[in-house]
């Protein structure tokens, strides 16, 4: 697999971290070398609101906003979140899906069956990841905040970044308890 221009779209709830994820991420592998573009599409919303980040990378890169039918990889940190991205994946279904299996149930609001999401799912990839994030950074660190970070060191498998880097942007980015709970979460996920 190259690198020249890899896509990932980040989907997720306000309030979740993906921003922090993202900045986490991008400096990463901008510290690696790589040429990197950020944007999101949070606009009107609020804790809990949908969030949308992207993120390419690589040495041949044009525009921020990848095009439909584009991504390399889809993270969902809200595991219902990744039903409006997927028309980003690509039609050959090699776009690695990461799905959460956290779920935010609205009141008043049907959540999709696992069965629906399931068939969804299939139609879009044959490489599809669900990640305990909830469970993990509840027992690894009982800090729901660190949910982003689990999903971090989970994909570091999929990605051209050393294990060490990846620790140094957590670092920059958290200080003292908080930074301890970071790096126990990814170091976990990592394993995982």
């Amino acid at each position: 697999m190259t690198f020249d221009n890899y896509t990932i779209v980040i989907t997720g709830l306000g309030g979740q971290g993906l921003i922090r994820l993202l900045q986490i991420l991008g400096n990463a592998l901008v510290n690696q070398g790589y040429k990197v573009i950020t944007s999101e599409t949070h606009g009107l919303s609020q804790r809990g609101g949908k969030v949308t980040c992207f993120l390419r990378f690589g040495n041949k890169l044009k525009a921020p906003i990848p095009m439909i039918g584009s991504a390399d990889m889809i993270i969902a940190l809200e595991e219902s979140s990744i039903i409006d991205v997927l028309k980003y994946a690509k039609i050959d279904k090699t776009t690695k899906l990461i799905i959460s299996t956290y779920e935010n149930h609205n009141i008043g609001k049907e959540y999709p069956s696992l069965d629906y999401l399931l068939k969804i799912l299939y139609e879009n990839s044959d490489y599809i990841y669900f990640i305990p994030t909830m469970e993990m950074a509840v027992k690894h660190t009982n800090n729901l905040k660190t949910m982003n970070i689990v999903i971090l060191g989970y994909i570091l498998r999929f990605l051209p970044l050393k294990h060490s880097i990846i620790e140094e942007s957590i670092k920059q980015n958290f200080s003292g308890e908080a930074l301890e709970m970071n790096l126990n979460a990814f170091n976990e996920a990592f394993n995982l």
